[in-house]
């Protein structure tokens, strides 16, 4: 091999290395910034993944509030009016006739105010029959305004009256306030339950 040829070799090898040297500290920066990049890719795409993940969430959050208002409506159309309870003792003396027994006395009681709407509670006197009282009972659960009967009480009556029995118990109308109720949604009371403390008097 001639010097002249051999020059050219180491030469050529020398340039190599120096570019390779070049290329090295040029592109190790370059590496950095792509890590960077690719790191910052992957934050961007898990940002990406939580907001269809909140959209998701969102809509079916939507969803149950739309529902929940619906039935709201329902429960509010269903609620006695103030007119509804100031004509409940006369309406309930109507139940009481249907069920065969007698209402002999009523006495409104305080009214128990709460954030969505206002008890209004009655107490009730009747002169019964249990089977007829459980019919008045069930006139009750089937009214079509909410209202509650509650403190049910039974003592036996005289042997000579015609009813073997008197009654007493609560009868409570639930009127709506919407000027009292906040803007978001909120509970309404269960309609026409009816909860029995029975005492009999034997």
């Amino acid at each position: 091999m001639n010097t002249q040829l051999r020059n050219q070799i180491l030469l050529g090898a020398l340039a190599g290395i120096v570019l390779s040297i070049v290329i090295y500290f040029v592109l190790g920066g370059k590496r950095d910034e792509l890590v960077s990049i690719q790191a910052s890719i992957d934050s961007l795409q898990k940002e990406v993944d939580k907001g269809f993940q909140l959209k998701a969430n969102y809509e079916k959050l939507k969803d149950e509030v739309t529902k929940t208002e619906k039935r709201l409506d329902e429960l509010i159309k269903v609620m006695p009016s103030e007119q509804d309870r100031g004509e409940m003792p006369i309406r309930m003396k109507k139940l009481a006739d249907n069920a065969g027994i007698d209402q002999s006395s009523f006495a409104l009681e305080p009214p128990i105010k709460t954030t969505y709407y206002t008890e209004y509670p009655v107490k009730f006197d009747f002169r019964v029959g249990y089977h007829s009282f459980g019919q008045f009972a069930s006139l009750i659960s089937g009214y079509e305004k909410i209202i509650n009967m509650t403190n049910i009480q039974f003592k036996r009556a005289d042997s000579k009256s015609v009813f073997p029995a008197t009654a007493t118990c609560r009868i409570s109308a639930f009127v709506y306030n919407p000027a009292q109720a906040p803007a978001d949604s909120g509970a309404a009371p269960k309609k026409a339950g009816v909860a029995t403390k029975n005492n009999p008097d034997n």
